[in-house]
């Protein structure tokens, strides 16, 4: 890739801002903010007469009339003085109007402060204590921490339920966000919840990388990207030099929860593994017009006997294009679920306060031509993932008991089933036997013994699935099955 594209950072972005999120329940591009790009001129000086007195083309009449109505917002609206920093906030209301379409969720203005952690999240490697932190109960559990971390070196694991830091009550992610945060060196106190037990654990905040990681088992490389970041191909290059070193010429990458990110970085890492000249992608704009995008010369690609690649319902965009790659060029086997399905790709636009215009320019097409938007990546391999980490778990629920029916209780059970307990039944009717299994999990975790279902509880369960998930190999099915192709 050129150095001129670098600096462009075209981007293949999933849905994780609010307005995206809302389109699928369940990371952020690095970007020089000292150019100015484009400049948005609503204020003109005009009167209402003179507009209307001036005979206009349908361009001029639709920014005219946008013209007025601000300078009328702004100048005699009768609640204008209950807004702070009224212009700007007009202003932004009018280009949130603009850019959110139906037919594009991608396509998205951000202010100042969204765009900072727009930029920040992107970059694979930053100062902090290294968590990954679930919003499926009102408290915090966290999904991931990152080998080497601050995290993992102070103790903290997957499960934990973020209670404080520093000694406040966690009320909102923000609270987490911007209090673990900080100069390298410093010190945090996170409190967490592991079953009955509270833990205040002393995290020295350092250098955290959270693009890839990668191990070996048995004869098997794995390589996990968990994001494909300003970083990821650098990382994913020291991996697989490892690799090679020790002889590894099976390898198993694991796509899944991967979101994806820069244009560039996927580009770079398909070039460790696909042939010198091979194409990675193809992008299409709106006349139709395609260029190419084919591998790295400046990189050398790794030749591997067997390749697996795991994906699920999560793998999106960048790491999509990744994946079909390996497969049509390689012949790469795909385990897992359907993928998410992004097949568009993002560029942004900085504005000197800061803000940010992130819009769809092209779709992507795969290496045959192939498009896989709305639709995703059919596995080789259908293995579906565990019910239990799909179903998110109910907020601000009234506390439910026996012979009574919730979505709750129905929760509950899915996530008692896959923990082994002895479940009747899976339709959120609560019976005697869906009690005597909640009472031997609190029996199991030393949780006092009650009869009923609460928020609370349900947040401790639920901590339990995702503990076990992480930990009990058993539980990993997709990986599971790739490792017994690989032994095939």
């Amino acid at each position: 890739m050129s150095e001129e594209k670098k600096v462009v950072r075209v981007k293949l972005v999933k849905h994780e801002w609010p307005d995206e999120r809302r389109a699928r329940h369940r990371k952020y591009i690095k970007v020089t903010l000292g150019v100015v790009l484009a400049v948005v001129l609503f204020f003109c000086g005009m009167t209402a007469g003179t507009l209307l007195a001036e005979p206009q083309d349908s361009k001029s009449i639709s920014s005219s009339k946008l013209n007025t109505i601000l300078k009328i917002m702004n100048e005699y609206w009768y609640f204008g003085n209950e807004i702070e920093n009224l212009p700007t906030h007009l202003l932004d209301d009018a280009i949130y109007g603009l850019t959110s379409q139906e037919i594009d969720i991608y396509t998205q203005y951000m202010d100042s402060e969204y765009a900072k952690q727009f930029i920040s999240s992107m970059e694979g490697a930053f100062v902090g204590i290294g968590v990954q932190y679930s919003t499926a109960t009102q408290d915090y559990i966290i999904l991931r921490v990152f080998k080497d971390s601050p995290a993992e070196k102070a103790g903290l694991r997957v499960g934990d339920i973020i209670r404080k830091v520093d000694g406040v009550a966690v009320e909102d992610i923000e609270d987490i966000s911007a209090a673990v945060k900080g100069e390298a060196g410093s010190r945090v106190m996170i409190s967490v919840q592991r079953g009955k037990e509270l833990l205040d654990l002393e995290c020295l905040r350092g250098d955290v990388n959270s693009s890839a990681n990668g191990y070996i088992d048995g004869d098997v490389g794995v390589l996990e990207i968990l994001t494909v970041a300003d970083n990821t191909a650098s990382v994913v290059g020291d991996i697989l030099a490892d690799f090679e070193e020790q002889g590894i010429k099976k390898i198993l990458i694991d796509l899944r929860d991967n979101g994806g990110g820069y244009l560039t970085s996927v580009v770079d890492i398909a070039s460790y593994f696909l042939p010198q000249g091979s194409i990675v992608l193809q992008e299409q704009d709106k006349e139709k017009n395609v260029v190419v995008d084919r591998t790295n010369s400046n990189i050398q690609p790794y030749e591997y006997d067997q390749i697996e690649v795991l994906i699920n319902q999560d793998t999106a965009s960048a790491a999509e294009v990744l994946a079909i790659a390996l497969k049509e060029t390689l012949n790469a086997t795909i385990i897992g679920d359907v993928s998410y399905g992004k097949g568009t790709i993002q560029t942004t636009i900085p504005f000197s306060d800061g803000s940010m215009l992130k819009y769809t320019k092209a779709i992507w097409l795969s290496p045959n031509g192939n498009s896989i938007n709305n639709v995703g990546i059919t596995p080789d391999i259908l293995v579906e993932t565990a019910n239990a980490l799909l179903t998110p778990a109910p907020k601000d629920f009234e506390t439910v008991g026996v012979d009574s029916v919730s979505s709750a209780c129905h929760t509950m059970q899915i996530y008692l089933d896959y923990l082994g307990y002895d479940i009747d039944r899976q339709d959120g009717y609560f019976s005697t036997q869906t009690l005597e299994a909640l009472r031997q999990f609190e029996s199991d975790y030393g949780l006092d013994a009650q009869d009923e279902l609460d928020d609370e509880l349900l947040t401790v369960i639920l901590s339990k699935v995702i503990y076990v998930s992480h930990v009990d190999e058993s539980k990993d099915v997709q990986k599971l099955r790739a490792i017994e192709e690989f032994n095939r």
